[in-house]
């Protein structure tokens, strides 16, 4: 359920390198996310937001879970990133960071998250960590 962006060009010279990490996509808000280990960040899906995932540094377990009319529909699905991966997780997917290293990544958004009425929703997932 994670959708894996390939780099869509790389050039390298004497200067050092440039990577076209995406040039889809219709992006509203931009984050900066930080964490250390032993914490869960997400647990929640969102109903029309799509999100973009830009891994800077680190390693993480994600765990995603396909949501239907706010319950899960398929197994939970185990999934392991890294410094470098680029990844898109569509609406009505439960995501659970859960970082294995001290990580950073850029997190960018479809729609900016309106305060008054966010696209969160949550779901009770058994067995996180």
């Amino acid at each position: 359920m994670l959708h894996f962006v390939n780099r869509y060009f790389v050039h390298t010279d004497e200067r050092g390198s440039i990577e076209g990490l995406i040039n889809s996509g219709n992006w509203r808000e931009i984050n900066l996310v930080t964490s250390d280990t032993g914490i869960i960040r997400g647990n929640h899906y969102h109903k029309k937001t799509n999100e973009l995932f830009i891994i800077l540094e680190g390693e993480i377990k994600v765990l995603t879970q396909k949501i239907n009319q706010g319950n899960p529909v398929d197994e939970v699905r185990e999934n392991y990133v890294k410094g470098g991966d680029v990844f898109i997780i569509k609406p009505m997917t439960n995501h659970i960071f859960i970082p294995l290293k001290p990580s950073k990544w850029i997190n960018a958004l479809s729609e900016p998250i309106d305060k008054n009425n966010p696209d969160f929703y949550r779901i009770e997932v058994e067995n996180v960590g």
